[in-house]
């Protein structure tokens, strides 16, 4: 799958424009960027952000090369460059 020509694009585009191994941004920022609201299970769920999943807002950032850390009691996402995991 490609991140090529999906809604979440614009996600992609931003992790990638960003010279930073740590990016902390609200779901209302997340919102901002994509030009759209998230999803009820993005601010519910965990599983929403695994990266190991084969849907296509998780191509966003790991293709970005990120690992998204949600903080969802605090309506937040981390964005961690893999080679800081490493």
């Amino acid at each position: 799958m490609s991140i090529r020509g999906s809604k979440y694009e614009p996600l992609y585009k931003f992790l990638k424009s960003k010279d930073s191994d740590h990016i902390v941004m609200t779901f209302l920022e997340v919102e901002g960027v994509l030009g759209f609201t998230l999803p009820i299970s993005a601010t519910k769920y965990m599983a929403w952000w695994d990266g190991a999943s084969q849907h296509t807002q998780a191509y966003s950032w790991t293709e970005a090369g990120f690992k998204a850390k949600p903080r969802l009691s605090e309506k937040k996402v981390e964005f961690i460059k893999y080679e800081v995991l490493k």
